[in-house]
């Protein structure tokens, strides 16, 4: 079937469709976030909002707090084999594979998408652009942030992705809170560590360096580990009710309705993500939302998408904002956007998704690959050697 060759592949095998819903949000809201900003900035046009369209506009215009949805939830799924290990007595994680699945998993699509920035950049500029060579390398080894302070040339989104990587290199560390016995003290450190964090870092804002790194991000991957503590010990107990539908509207409403400039959304939005996905498991008038294969299907390429989608948008608006229509309503505009630039953006990176990054899932893949290239195993060349 279609729908089994879209979808995701998982080390143990184990689908949960809900995970990905949530990664569905995230990406969509991303998207429609930065679609808004490019018919706004480079239409070459002023376009009004009418005021019976301003909390359309509000709402895209907080797209980008998806981010942080996706940090939590990154958070939960790294922590989940360490809870289990932890506090199920499950087998322990090994560092080596742990690190190795980081490599083999996420840089492959990873290199490959800055291949594709950069080739489109060639081509639009005409040539490699002004220092292109040490922005490539300290983006292409999640150093841009860090060496100059603001998001690369070659794909402004891979901001985040130095933020993920920091916290895969520190994450071990972090999860010896699971050693913790006591529940309680143990999420009361965790809830603690998040309030506290989003506090202390409204003194960070204005220092690019610091709000593109998981010191101004951290308190969400924690918000990871609290909510896999849950889903270990308490989510098979728990039961459904239409309370938890009620959670997840409040939740997606406190993060994404607030005005921007605000610092307290920043600090909010780790407690209610956090209720997010924990009410995506235990709804019920939702589920047919985040129980959807499609869905799940479309959120779990959301890491081809992300990677790409910003690129995809800038050179297919060039020419899509020619349909741009002068006295159209602000939502009919956009509305011929998304399906002249988004729709085809999305398609793009499903292929993206099918050629690079779902091959990569494959946890064995390297070991297939060299077989392929000498026709012999790994194995059989440890006994020629030795």
């Amino acid at each position: 079937m279609l729908i089994d060759r879209l979808k995701r592949i998982t080390r143990d095998g184990r689908w949960i469709p809900e995970v990905d819903a949530l990664r569905f949000i995230a990406i969509c809201s991303v998207l429609l976030f930065h679609m808004l900003g490019e018919v706004q900035l480079r239409s070459g046009r002023i376009i009004p909002i009418e005021p019976n369209w301003l909390w359309l506009e509000g709402l895209l215009s907080n797209g980008d707090r998806g981010v942080g949805l996706f940090f939590v939830v990154s958070g939960m799924i790294l922590a989940m084999p360490f809870a289990r290990h932890f506090l199920l007595k499950a087998k322990p994680v090994s560092l080596q594979k742990y690190y190795m699945r980081r490599v083999t998993r996420l840089e492959p699509p990873y290199l490959a998408a800055l291949i594709v920035a950069t080739l489109l950049e060639v081509v639009y500029q005409r040539g490699f652009p002004p220092g292109f060579v040490p922005h490539f390398a300290a983006t292409a080894l999640y150093q841009h942030n860090l060496v100059f302070g603001a998001q690369s040339m070659i794909n402004p989104i891979a901001w985040s992705l130095e933020v993920e990587v920091q916290f895969y290199l520190l994450a071990p560390l972090v999860m010896q809170v699971f050693r913790i016995g006591s529940k309680w003290m143990r999420r009361g450190l965790l809830l603690a560590s998040v309030l506290l964090m989003g506090l202390v870092q409204v003194t960070f804002q204005g220092s690019p360096r610091v709000e593109m790194s998981i010191l101004f991000f951290g308190q969400y991957f924690l918000m990871g580990l609290l909510v896999a503590d849950v889903f270990v010990l308490n989510l098979e107990t728990m039961k459904r009710s239409w309370l938890w539908d009620v959670a997840a509207i409040a939740s997606m409403a406190v993060m994404f309705v607030p005005k921007r400039g605000l610092y307290w959304p920043h600090a909010a939005t780790p407690f209610v993500a956090g209720v997010l996905c924990v009410a995506a498991m235990r709804c019920v008038a939702l589920r047919w939302f985040f129980a959807n294969k499609w869905v799940a299907v479309t959120g779990g390429m959301c890491y081809s998408i992300y990677l790409l989608h910003f690129i995809f948008i800038a050179v297919l608006f060039k020419f899509a904002r020619r349909a741009i229509l002068a006295n159209a309503p602000f939502f009919v505009n956009y509305a011929i956007q998304l399906l002249l630039v988004a729709v085809p953006v999305v398609l793009l990176c499903v292929v993206f998704f099918l050629l690079v990054e779902r091959p990569c899932m494959d946890p064995d893949w390297p070991s297939k690959l060299w077989v392929k290239l000498t026709g012999r195993r790994p194995e059989e060349v440890a006994v020629l050697d030795s």
